[in-house]
């Protein structure tokens, strides 16, 4: 009896870590668009008097206009897996025999 008590608590905190999986990705895509605003008006405001360190602001510029143009990719493939366990959920989701 107390095993099927468990299993109830396990669906309730299931569909609360859905919630919790849902506003952090969320919270990751609001970090990742305020930090490219900010990256672009700093980046824009920095005047450097030396060649070598004016060469190295342009690679940087050009390594972050790679990774930001890649980190709605990251976004994509957590969407992804949070959609492939849902569904992997509903083959053993309405099972009430075994547990």
């Amino acid at each position: 009896m107390k095993a099927n008590q468990h299993y109830k608590n396990f669906k309730q905190d299931e569909t609360a870590s859905y919630t919790q999986l849902v506003g952090g990705l969320v919270a990751l895509l609001l970090v990742i668009i305020i930090g490219v605003m900010i990256f672009w008006q700093v980046n824009d405001s920095i005047v450097l008097s030396n060649d070598e360190a004016n060469a190295s602001r342009d690679a940087v510029t050009d390594m972050a206009s790679t990774v930001f143009a890649l980190l709605p990719i990251v976004a994509l493939v957590i969407v992804a897996g949070i959609i492939l366990v849902v569904v992997m959920g509903f083959g053993g989701g309405g099972k009430q025999g075994g547990i």
